[in-house]
């Protein structure tokens, strides 16, 4: 199935859904924010990287004092990402109700089959983020990205993508086949899991997953490129899309967000207990152990970054719906 018309089938069943950082804890405290605790949404079961990311930083948060109050983690999944949402706008615009996400919300907005955007919130920064792996098979023919991009191009939709609609491996794969100029068919697979199942059982030939994931597979899959704006240490002789002459990139950040309306002392609050956490050695080996790159992106550079990726978004979008 082209991407074009996998798009339209798979649409029916989402239809509806619907300051800066230079600022320490102390200058911070002197505002009388927080009074009360902190509670940040994350839109997912627990158990996965957004919702670690975010206990894990909260946890450094308090055990270093950075900020007087607590912040809780609330965990409201389905809907994606509309139950966290609503749970975060009904909390009201104080500071006091966040949201801890990634770049899967522009995506979302780039489709137009969420009832939520950009505009709805303020960027509060990044801290740190983690990029994919395209993979074949291990016995695959194809020993390099070159290899299958001129298979594709010589025999167009001959290799099946494993993807879930408007996911993040369905858009970087379509990046990818933007950029080189190339199309695969589509096969549904709604999670890693299920497009480890189908490349590996060979119902699919081409699948993206977190540079984690492949590396605790362990075995069974060839990686052909990283998305990374730099090479993985963990994997040093897997070349970047950028090396290989493709602008494609995609670093998917711990992106931690306000609504709208949020005071400036309350951002740039939370902004500096996070940038502070950060530093702390057992972030960093933690990131370092998950194939994620630890940095901290403050709000106006993350807004802006955001931004800009959402247009990307949004053109890739274009050539497939």
């Amino acid at each position: 199935m082209s991407r074009r018309n996998f798009l339209k089938q798979s649409l029916a069943g989402v239809a509806g859904l619907s300051l800066p950082s230079v600022f320490g804890a102390t200058a911070a405290r002197a505002e009388g924010f927080p009074e009360k605790p902190i509670r940040v949404v994350v839109p997912f079961k627990p158990g996965g990287r957004t919702d670690a990311v975010a206990r894990l930083l909260a946890e450094t948060i308090q055990e270093k004092a950075l900020l007087p109050q607590p912040m809780v983690i609330v965990n409201a999944d389905g809907g994606a990402g509309s139950n966290g949402v609503q749970q975060m706008k009904r909390g009201g615009d104080d500071g006091y109700t966040i949201m801890h996400w990634s770049h899967q919300m522009l995506i979302a907005e780039a489709m137009q089959i969420a009832s939520f955007g950009m505009d709805d919130f303020r960027s509060i920064g990044f801290t740190g983020g983690g990029s994919p792996v395209w993979c074949v098979r291990e016995d695959s023919p194809f020993e390099t990205l070159e290899d299958l991009v001129t298979e594709l191009k010589a025999n167009p939709q001959s290799l099946i993508e494993a993807v879930g609609i408007g996911s993040v491996p369905h858009f970087v794969g379509a990046m990818l086949a933007n950029a080189a100029g190339f199309e695969t068919r589509l096969v549904t697979a709604n999670s890693g899991a299920d497009r480890l199942r189908l490349l590996l059982g060979g119902s699919a030939d081409i699948a993206l997953f977190a540079a984690q994931e492949y590396m605790a597979q362990g075995e069974g899959l060839r990686p052909l490129v990283y998305f990374g704006e730099e090479r993985l240490s963990q994997l040093p002789d897997l070349p970047t899309a950028t090396e290989l002459g493709y602008d494609v990139t995609w670093s998917n950040p711990n992106w931690w967000l306000a609504p709208a309306g949020t005071p400036d002392e309350a951002v740039a609050a939370i902004g500096a207990a996070l940038e502070e956490a950060m530093k702390d050695p057992a972030i960093l080996e933690y990131f370092e152990g998950n194939t994620l790159a630890p940095y901290w992106t403050g709000s106006e550079d993350s807004e802006a970054q955001s931004r800009e990726m959402l247009a990307r978004l949004k053109d890739v979008a274009a050539t497939i719906q």
